[in-house]
């Protein structure tokens, strides 16, 4: 009976020193997951960005290539907006 009690103590000591190891090994893999997590979300900001930007160019050019036909395409929406928020509604 006194192995038994001996046994237990031991393994109810060495619970603390597992338990810290397990924490520890626990933060290290957050910790790294993290990491990794925080490099892709840099990479594919900069990549949102870039083709973003490409992107506005191209609605820039094309806007300042055809100024007269977006002049045009702004009078024809804002003609409707009035026509549709000063109708009858019966």
């Amino acid at each position: 009976m006194g192995n038994v009690l001996e046994a237990v103590r031991e393994t109810i000591s060495e619970v603390p020193d597992r338990a810290r190891d397990a924490a520890s090994e626990i933060a290290d893999r957050v910790e790294d997951a993290l990491e990794s997590a925080g490099t892709q979300g840099r990479k594919l900001s900069k990549k949102v960005r870039k083709e973003l930007k490409r992107r506005w160019q191209t609605v820039d050019q094309t806007g300042r290539e055809n100024a007269f036909v977006m002049a045009l395409g702004a009078l024809g929406v804002g003609i409707l907006v009035g026509y549709l928020l000063t109708r009858d509604r019966d």
